[in-house]
């Protein structure tokens, strides 16, 4: 049996709900602090373009990119980067679905995030976040007057939840998740954020130790009910082939989602089944676009014969040992051709991304220890024995080499990853009882 991540414990005491004076204190004072911030970066601002960081500024300042052709108020969806995009896919067709007559606004933290939004979500409007301080993103509520606020994961900016509020636009946190250390950040606002919590009508925690962590910090229980991950609800498998051809017949190892230090623990782990596995293909694919050139020069100093996906046009060569997918929205249509499949954000301590994507595709999922986004999950994964922790480069070396050494061990562990992946695919129909009398629909 594998050895099953803890889920973290229980939650700090509840943060005391501010009065009406305390919580405009509060909010003065964090406008107070994004005036200065936004003083400080004007020095710093043709450094910042210079290297790339201008791009969306106008979003930024709130100029909103085809807003003026929306035909009503719309439905406002907020997510971080590209996996929360993604995962809001199922919620969006019912959305479109249920609410035909509601233009859809997306806005998202990163510029990768906003091009999901665009393309794959199809939003009518897909922008970057206007700045929460300088009362930024209170204008553009103004201006557009949605109909309702949809958070999805954490996303608690104090200055979008009263914006929300101030149009009459009830907002609901939905997938949502509260890592052990981010309470101890949050409450280093002290007042402020259960005063932005306040204006939440309705929270859909992912599980119950989210929900406890989110009463904590001062949302009100009475709101708060466990809805499960809208990650587990995209889990219909892209039946789609690969985008590559030339991998039938090779041992296929993907890396997904990784980052930094965690290319080099998997290349470690890789040296000692390529010398075995003479048909061994490791496809790795960095979790941020801006970290390909990084990743690029490990793999040159590493010692194996490696190639680009941006620079393969219909198949893997045989002679490749390593594939850089430095490309966006591919990565799950790889998961198809893999025997097994490590998950990043897990070696390094950033609590981990999406474990059930792989195990949808019944595929064995290998992963790190730091798992504080994705415990629930990874423990489920552990106890079906279908998942493994792993702590060095050789404890994922001796697991792949277990399901290397012959398919149909990779197939059962597989098998078993892909019925604890639809157990926890209900999270949409959760979601939904949970926004639909927000929407005023069934």
């Amino acid at each position: 049996m594998s050895d099953a991540p803890a889920v973290a414990g229980a939650a700090p005491r509840p943060l005391p709900r501010p009065s009406p004076l305390t919580a405009r204190l509060a909010y003065w004072g964090y406008d107070a602090v994004g005036v200065a911030a936004a003083l400080m970066a004007v020095p710093a601002w043709p450094w910042l373009r210079q290297r790339g960081l201008g791009d969306g500024l106008a979003e930024r300042l709130g100029r909103i990119p085809g807003a003026a052709a929306l035909a009503a108020p719309p439905l406002w969806l907020h997510c971080a980067s590209v996996g929360e995009t993604l995962s809001a896919a199922p919620l969006v067709a019912r959305l479109r679905a249920r609410c035909p007559q509601r233009p859809l606004v997306v806005s998202t933290t990163s510029v990768t995030g906003r091009a999901v939004a665009r393309d794959e979500l199809h939003a009518d409007v897909a922008t970057l976040l206007p700045l929460d301080a300088l009362h930024v993103v209170d204008r553009v509520f103004r201006r557009l007057r949605p109909r309702a606020l949809l958070v999805v994961e954490t996303e608690l900016w104090p200055g979008l939840l009263r914006a929300a509020t101030r149009v009459g636009a009830p907002t609901a946190i939905v997938s949502g998740r509260v890592s052990a250390a981010a309470v101890e950040r949050y409450r280093l606002a002290g007042p402020l954020l259960p005063a932005a919590l306040a204006q939440v009508a309705a929270f859909g925690m992912q599980t119950a130790e989210d929900a406890a962590r989110i009463v904590a910090l001062g949302a009100p229980p009475e709101r708060v009910r466990v809805t499960g991950s809208l990650k587990a609800a995209r889990l219909a498998v892209d039946e789609a082939p690969p985008p590559l051809g030339g991998l039938d017949g090779r041992r296929v190892l993907v890396a997904a989602s990784t980052q930094p230090g965690e290319e080099a623990f998997v290349l470690q782990a890789f040296a000692a089944l390529r010398r075995v596995y003479r048909d061994a293909l490791l496809i790795v694919a960095p979790r941020r676009p801006e970290r390909f050139d990084d990743v690029a020069a490990l793999l040159d100093g590493a010692g194996v014969r490696w190639a680009r996906r941006s620079g393969l046009a219909t198949e893997v060569p045989a002679e490749v040992q390593v594939l850089l997918l430095d490309s966006v929205g591919e990565l799950a249509r790889f998961f198809g051709a893999a025997w097994a499949v490590f998950v990043g954000g897990t070696v390094a301590p950033l609590g981990g991304h999406n474990v059930l994507e792989p195990a949808a595709y019944g595929r064995p999922v290998a992963f790190g220890p730091h798992l504080d986004n994705v415990a629930a999950a990874a423990a489920a994964l552990c106890d079906a024995d279908a998942a493994e922790v792993v702590h060095t480069p050789g404890a994922l070396a001796e697991y792949w080499d277990g399901l290397l050494v012959r398919r149909e061990a990779a197939t059962a562990a597989g098998a078993r990853a892909r019925v604890v992946a639809a157990a926890r695919a209900e999270s949409l129909e959760r979601t939904w009882e949970l926004v639909a009398p927000l929407l005023g629909v069934t």
